[in-house]
């Protein structure tokens, strides 16, 4: 069947069909209240017929369906159409997938993420102008989109270091808590010592879901941390004193055992928990 453009019989049949299978791709989605795996099997047809290169004249109705799943909070729905956009139209679509990401968060969905991470590594450059713009965006939202594409491209850190440390003191609390996580994940090893100071610093950040990231991002409790650690158990957010009872439990330090006695008896019983295990070894990640 001929794909191109040049309005002949095959190509409006083509097309046609397209529309076709794109529209029962909506009523399937519209009427079916199922979103496990039985759904994405039975709809798994569909959504292949549509993920071909002769469905890209249907990207704009494609990024007005994912961005209304994404306004629905849908996370199935949206994978769906984010995966049908993906393979019709490549790079062109990574605009319209970053954004659907920087503005829904939501990890219940199983393939959004892969079809972002996919399009990276066929089209890097492309990924990379997009991340680098999205980072220094007006939009935290975009910002931080854009931060986590630096940290894909860049996994250790080595070209784009500087740009993630700067976003951790961002004046938006969820972009530099996201730097934060960065911090302590490969991407801190583009400058440990940097990485290491500012996390510290991050322990003490106004926002608790800064604090929060910090304090994980430090969990083993690496040299010179500890004390700064022992002082978050006594944070006024639950979080925090959580995970700084699991960011010690691989400490054999006296003040860091005595801490986590110490949260044993915390008000939340979570924290408890945590402390009760993090003092019973071999402890590991919750």
């Amino acid at each position: 069947m001929n794909s191109g453009a040049d309005g002949g019989e095959d190509t409006v049949t083509e097309h046609a069909a397209l529309k076709h299978a794109l529209s029962e791709l909506d009523a399937q989605l519209a009427t079916s209240a199922e979103r496990g795996l039985g759904a994405r099997r039975r709809l798994e047809p569909l959504v292949e017929a549509l993920r071909t290169p002769a469905a890209a004249f249907l990207r704009p109705e494609l990024e007005q369906r994912l961005a209304r799943h994404v306004t629905a909070d849908d996370s199935f729905a949206r994978d769906r159409i984010a995966h049908v956009l993906a393979g019709a139209c490549g790079a062109a679509a990574l605009p319209a997938l970053l954004s659907a990401r920087a503005s829904d968060r939501n990890d219940d969905g199983d393939t959004l993420e892969l079809d972002v991470l996919e399009l990276f590594v066929a089209w890097p450059e492309t990924a990379l102008k997009l991340s680098l713009d999205y980072a220094a965006s007006n939009d935290p939202g975009m910002r931080r989109v854009g931060l986590w594409g630096l940290c894909v491209i860049d996994s250790v850190g080595t070209n784009h270091f500087g740009r993630v440390a700067d976003a951790a003191f961002d004046p938006d609390p969820g972009v530099r808590a996201d730097a934060m996580s960065s911090l302590g994940t490969l991407f801190g090893t583009g400058d440990p010592s940097r990485a290491q100071e500012i996390l510290i610093t991050g322990t003490s950040d106004t926002a608790p879901e800064v604090r929060r990231a910090a304090v994980t991002a430090l969990w083993g409790a690496p040299e010179g941390t500890v004390d700064v650690l022992v002082a978050r158990t006594c944070d006024d957010d639950r979080g925090v004193r959580y995970w700084a009872a699991w960011a010690l439990s691989r400490s054999t330090v006296p003040q860091a055992r005595a801490a986590l006695e110490r949260l044993t008896a915390d008000e939340d019983p979570d924290v408890r928990d945590a402390a009760r295990r993090a003092l019973a070894p071999p402890t590991g990640w919750p």
